[in-house]
C-alpha cells in the first residue's frame, strides 16, 4: 500500500477519492482544470484501476468532477448541493427534546439480544463486566432513507419488561417512563466522529469508511441510577447538530484615554 494512505482498514477507493476531493475543494486544482489519466493516477498512487475508477466515480455523482468522453475528466463547476434533509438536534440540554425527535421518525428493530455487558457498555452504565444487560440494536429512517443507527444497552431487568412491537415505535426513553414507571431527570452525552465500517455502511446506505456523527448518552433517575447507554450513528449528509452560544456576561470596555488629552505631569 502507497505510503499516501493512512489505513489499511479504510478501502482504498474511499481514501484516494478524499485525497482527490480534498485537492478540489483547497484549490489545488481549479474549474476546468483537467485531472490526471487512469493510468496515470494508478501510477502515482500504487492502485488498480477499479480503485481507480471508483474514486472518479464517486467524485462523480457528488458534482465535483465531469468526463468528457474522450478528452478526459475535469474540475466541474461547483454547485450548492440541497441535501434532502437537514436533520438538526438543537442543544438545549433537555431530554424532552431528544425523545420529540424520536416520536417523529419510525424506528426498526434489528435485534434485541439478552447478553453480558462487555467493559464499555458496564463503564457507561455502573454495572459490573459480565451483569445481565439486553442489547437491542434498530434503525431510525427518515422519507425512506436510513440516517441512524441506534444501539441501546438497558439492565436486565428493564429489558425484560419491553417487547419487540413497542421497541418498533416511539423511543425508548419514552418507553422507560410510561411502562417503566421510571422517572428520568437527567443524562449525560459525547459527540465524536466515526468512520463507517462494513456492517454499518450495509445499513446505512453508505460507503465502507464515510464519515459518521457519534453520540454515546447514559441516561440517569431521579434518584441518579443509570438506566440506559445508548449509541447512535449518524449519516452526515441528513443529520447534524446545531448549538446556540451565549456569553454569560457582556464585557464592560472601558473607553480608551485619547493620547492627546493626557496630560504630562
Amino acid at each position: 500500500m502507497s505510503k499516501t494512505f493512512a489505513s489499511k482498514r479504510v478501502p482504498l477507493y474511499y481514501q484516494l477519492e478524499n485525497l482527490l476531493r480534498e485537492k478540489i475543494v483547497s484549490g489545488k486544482v481549479t474549474v476546468g482544470d483537467r485531472l490526471p489519466t487512469e493510468s496515470e493516477l494508478i501510477e502515482q498512487y500504487g492502485v488498480s484501476r477499479i480503485t481507480v475508477r471508483q474514486a472518479l466515480m464517486a467524485l462523480a455523482e457528488e458534482g465535483l468532477i465531469e468526463r468528457r468522453q474522450g478528452r478526459g475528466t475535469f474540475v466541474a463547476e461547483r454547485r450548492t448541493r440541497k441535501r434532502p434533509f437537514e436533520g438538526q438536534t438543537h442543544l438545549t440540554g433537555s431530554l424532552d427534546e431528544v425523545i420529540a425527535m424520536g416520536l417523529m421518525t419510525p424506528v426498526k428493530v434489528i435485534e434485541i439480544n439478552h447478553v453480558e455487558a462487555d467493559p464499555h457498555e458496564a463503564e457507561w452504565l455502573g454495572l459490573k463486566v459480565g451483569d445481565p444487560v439486553y442489547r437491542i440494536k434498530r434503525m431510525r429512517i427518515r422519507e425512506g432513507k436510513p440516517y441512524s443507527y441506534i444501539v441501546n444497552c438497558v439492565p436486565a431487568e428493564i429489558g425484560a419488561q419491553l417487547t419487540r412491537e413497542e421497541l418498533s415505535t416511539g423511543t425508548l426513553l419514552e418507553l422507560l417512563e410510561r411502562k417503566c414507571k421510571i422517572r428520568l431527570k437527567e443524562a449525560t452525552q459525547q459527540i465524536t466522529a466515526a468512520l463507517a465500517d462494513p456492517y454499518v455502511a450495509g445499513l446505512l446506505d453508505v460507503h465502507i469508511g464515510s464519515a459518521l456523527l457519534s453520540i454515546e448518552r447514559t441516561v440517569f433517575t431521579d434518584t441518579g441510577r443509570r438506566v440506559e447507554y445508548v449509541h447512535v450513528l449518524y449519516r452526515t449528509d441528513l443529520y447534524s447538530y446545531t448549538v446556540h452560544l451565549t456569553r454569560d456576561k457582556v464585557p464592560t470596555v472601558s473607553p480608551r484615554p485619547n493620547s492627546k488629552s493626557v496630560k504630562k505631569s
